[in-house]
């Protein structure tokens, strides 16, 4: 079912909050069990933080200043880009792109991305990538 009505997704996700019963982790689970769209309309809206969103891309908690930063975005910040630590000379970015309908990390130089990653292991990948590149 797709969602064109704010009050449908707000509904939703009121539902799938009260599912949960605030667990991060279980809400994840609830939003993979959805159409694509629909969890990418929410995990890029103002009714999810950037936890969460982070959660269900990655399918792993973040580190914990990460997880801190990320608490206090709502995720419809992601597809502008978060910028989610320093490594080396180098930025990491949490974000979202719209062509593809993933959520990445990526490696940013300051002047270009140099790389992304999405999926479990993203952000470990990411680093990586930037002190390979970037120191």
């Amino acid at each position: 079912m797709a969602y064109t009505s704010n009050s449908g997704l707000d509904s939703l996700a009121d539902e799938l909050y009260e599912a949960s019963g605030d667990d991060d982790f279980r809400l994840a689970d609830l939003l993979r069990q959805l159409p694509k769209e629909t969890a990418v309309l929410l995990c890029t809206s103002d009714l999810t933080n950037a936890l969460q969103t982070y959660i269900y891309a990655f399918e792993e908690e973040p580190e914990i200043d990460i997880y801190e930063l990320l608490l206090l975005q709502p995720s419809s910040m992601i597809p502008r880009g978060i910028k989610i630590g320093n490594v080396e000379l180098a930025d990491i970015v949490f974000g979202f792109d719209k062509k593809t309908n993933l959520f990445f990390i990526a490696v940013w130089n300051g002047e270009k991305f140099l790389k992304a990653f999405s999926g479990p292991g993203a952000y470990r990948e990411a680093v990586k990538c930037a002190k390979e590149q970037c120191a």
